[in-house]
C-alpha cells in the first residue's frame, strides 16, 4: 500500500511540474558551491582495554562540498536539486543527493536524505559552542572497547534517532501555521540486518532488511515577548526483516521530543530518544545485537558579539547484545568557548570529557583539550 501511495504522489507531483504551453522556468536551473569543513585537533587523556596504549593526540576532520540549485516556474513552483560530495577521501564519496519541489502547498523532497523530522530536529537539542557530542563524533575521541558497536542513529550516540542514514526516501514538510509545522517521511528500504546482505535500493529485500519505514513529525518556533521558543518531535516505525521476526523480533519503533529556550543571547535546552523496540542483527541464526534504548542531553549556551561559551552533557545506552545482562552505555560532557573570526569562519576551544561502558564493563575514557576551526562556505 505505501508503494503504491509512494509511486502515486510522485506521478502528480512530476505530472504537476511537466504540464506543457504554460509552465517554464523563469531562469534555467544553476547550480552553486556551498559546503563547510571543520578541523579538531585533540591533546589529552586516553584510555582503553588492558594492553591498549594510545597515542594522546588526535586530529579529525570532517567537511563536504555542496551543489546546489533551483529555478521558479511560472505556475508559482519552485524546483531544485543538491548534492553533497563528501570532502574526506576516507568516507562515501557522494552523502546526500536528492531534488525537491515546493510552493504554497509546503516542500516534498526525493532521494537520499534523512526523514523530515531528522533534519527539523537539530534545533531544539542541547546548545553547544565547540565539539558535538550529541552525534556520532564523541566516539572519534573516546575509545569505544572491544566489542562495543556503535550506531552513528541511535540512542548511544545521540537523541536525533532516525531509520538509517540518507536512505532514498520521500519526505514532507508543510508551511508554517501558528509556528506549527508538520512533517511526514516514507523509505522502502532501509538497511542491512546481516547474513552477507547490504542491498538498499528500492525494493527491500523483506528476508533479510528492514523495509517499510515512515516517519511523522511536529515542531513549533515562535518568539513571544522577546524569548525564543522551540520545541519538536517525532516518531518512526520501521518493518522487520523475517529472519528477524523468526526470533521473535519486532518492528522497530523511536520517539524522540525536544525543546530550546533563547532569550539575549542566553540558550538553554534538551533533548529526549527512546527506541523501545530497536534495530537487530541476526548473526549465526541468532540474533547479536539490538538497538533498543534511550538517550538524553541537556545544556545551556550564551553568545555575545563575536564571542560564544557553552556547557552540555550528554547520556545515552542500548541493549547491544542481547544475550548479555545490561547495557552499553556512554557518558560526555562538553564546556566550550568560540570566536568567530568572521563570517561563516569560527574556531573554538573544547574541554571534553566521555566515557565509554559495555555490558561485560570494559571501558573507554578521555579527557582531552580540543582547539577546532570551522569554515562554511
Amino acid at each position: 500500500m505505501r508503494k503504491e501511495i509512494l509511486l502515486g504522489t510522485t506521478a502528480l507531483l512530476a505530472g504537476a511540474v511537466a504540464m506543457p504551453d504554460y509552465v517554464s522556468a523563469e531562469e534555467p536551473l544553476r547550480l552553486q558551491v556551498r559546503g563547510f569543513k571543520h578541523e579538531f585537533f585533540a591533546v589529552g587523556d586516553v584510555d582503553g582495554a588492558v594492553g591498549t596504549d594510545y597515542n594522546n593526540t588526535g586530529e579529525f576532520s570532517d567537511g563536504e562540498v555542496q551543489f546546489r540549485g533551483e529555478t521558479a516556474l511560472d505556475n508559482g513552483l519552485t524546483i531544485g536539486v543538491q548534492v553533497e560530495l563528501e570532502a574526506d577521501s576516507r568516507g562515501d564519496q557522494i552523502d546526500e543527493a536528492y531534488a525537491f519541489i515546493k510552493g504554497d502547498f509546503g516542500k516534498v523532497v526525493a532521494g537520499g536524505e534523512n526523514l523530515a523530522n531528522y533534519n527539523t530536529f537539530w534545533g531544539v537539542v542541547a546548545p553547544s559552542v565547540g565539539v558535538p557530542i550529541n552525534s556520532g563524533w564523541i566516539t572519534v575521541f573516546v575509545p569505544p572497547p572491544a566489542g562495543h558497536d556503535l550506531s552513528f542513529r541511535s540512542t548511544i550516540t545521540t537523541t536525533n534517532v532516525d531509520i538509517g542514514n540518507d536512505e532514498n526516501a520521500l519526505s514532507y514538510y508543510s508551511p508554517r501555521f501558528a509556528g506549527f509545522q508538520f512533517t511526514g517521511g516514507y523509505a522502502p528500504a532501509v538497511v542491512d540486518t546481516g547474513e552477507g546482505k547490504t542491498f538498499t535500493g528500492f525494493e527491500a529485500d523483506k528476508t533479510f532488511e528492514y523495509y517499510n519505514a515512515f516517519g511523522v513529525g511536529l515542531n513549533f518556533s515562535d518568539s513571544f515577548n522577546g524569548i525564543d521558543v522551540k520545541v519538536a518531535g517525532g516518531y518512526n516505525q520501521i518493518s522487520a526483516p523475517q529472519n528477524v521476526e523468526a526470533l521473535g523480533g519486532d518492528d522497530v519503533q523511536q520517539v524522540k521530543v525536544g525543546a530550546n529556550l533563547g532569550y539575549a543571547g542566553f540558550s538553554v535546552g534538551g533533548s529526549y530518544a527512546n527506541e523501545f523496540e530497536g534495530k537487530q542483527i541476526v548473526s549465526g541464526g541468532a540474533i547479536t545485537r539490538s538497538e533498543e534504548g534511550r538517550s538524553w542531553d541537556v545544556g545551556g549556551s550564551y553568545s555575545t558579539g563575536p564571542w560564544g561559551i557553552s556547557g552540555t552533557y550528554f547520556h545515552g545506552q542500548w541493549e547491544a547484545n542481547p544475550l548479555q545482562v545490561g547495557d552499553d552505555e556512554l557518558d560526555s560532557f562538553v564546556g566550550a568557548i568560540s570566536y568567530a573570526l568572521g563570517p561563516g569562519i569560527t574556531t573554538s576551544l573544547s574541554v571534553l570529557y566521555g566515557k565509554l561502558e559495555d555490558e561485560g564493563g570494559a571501558t573507554g575514557e578521555a579527557t582531552m583539550g580540543i582547539l577546532g576551526i570551522s569554515v562554511s562556505f
